[in-house]
């Protein structure tokens, strides 16, 4: 499986990014998540964005693609088109999440726009990991136990039909989530895995740490 993994320029919470990243991983930086990914003593493939973030010199090393401020596609979206085209089958998005609100509801649109073209796509910091489960691509999954955690789940359908959750504090059969009522907000885990199924629609699921 080829997998990509693109470094945002704010990382909320702390992450030991390395080990979401494999010897063969094709890893993008956003802007400034290449002094994120400095810091930790990791070389980019490409560096790619508008630059108004970065702290560090532009590396000689490392490809570049700059883009202008004014454009329409954000550097998270330019950098998921890049994997798209890269044949890249599993992608991670380390931060991308917190900070400015409209950053972040940006960033979880596009992942919903593409999860379709991955096997997975997840995106995650220190203190959150969200993922989609879409009905025409997945159905279900079976997420390991994990503990201190919250366990949400969002119908970002306006309806997703025949929900069901089973290993969760709350359970729920055949349910129909809506997408202006909350209800999967702050489950949690109780049996060693927890398994969410879909039969008509997409969740947005979001585990978070406890405080």
């Amino acid at each position: 499986m080829s997998k990509a993994v693109i470094i945002t320029s704010f990382i909320e919470s702390e992450i030991d990014i390395t080990r979401h990243i494999r010897n063969d991983s094709f890893v993008i930086c956003t802007d400034g998540g290449y002094d994120i990914a400095s810091a930790h003593g990791i070389k980019p493939d490409l560096l790619l964005g508008d630059f108004d973030s970065i702290e560090s010199e532009l590396p000689k090393n490392v490809k570049i693609e700059r883009f202008s401020p004014e454009k329409d596609y954000t550097d998270l979206d330019l950098a998921l088109k890049t994997a798209v085209s890269s044949g890249s089958d599993d992608v991670t998005i380390l931060g991308g999440i917190g900070g400015r609100l409209d950053h972040t509801v940006a960033n979880l649109q596009l992942l919903y726009h593409y999860n379709k073209y991955f096997s997975s796509l997840t995106m995650l910091d220190g203190m959150n990991r969200c993922f989609i489960l879409d009905s025409e691509k997945d159905g279900a999954i079976s997420i390991p136990r994990e503990e201190g955690s919250y366990l949400s789940v969002f119908s970002l359908s306006e309806r997703s039909h025949g929900v069901t959750i089973e290993g969760a504090k709350y359970e729920i059969s055949d349910h129909t989530l809506s997408r202006d009522f909350p209800l999967g907000v702050s489950n949690e885990f109780k049996e060693k895995n927890t398994v969410i199924s879909v039969n008509d629609g997409i969740l947005l699921i979001v585990i978070s740490k406890m405080d």
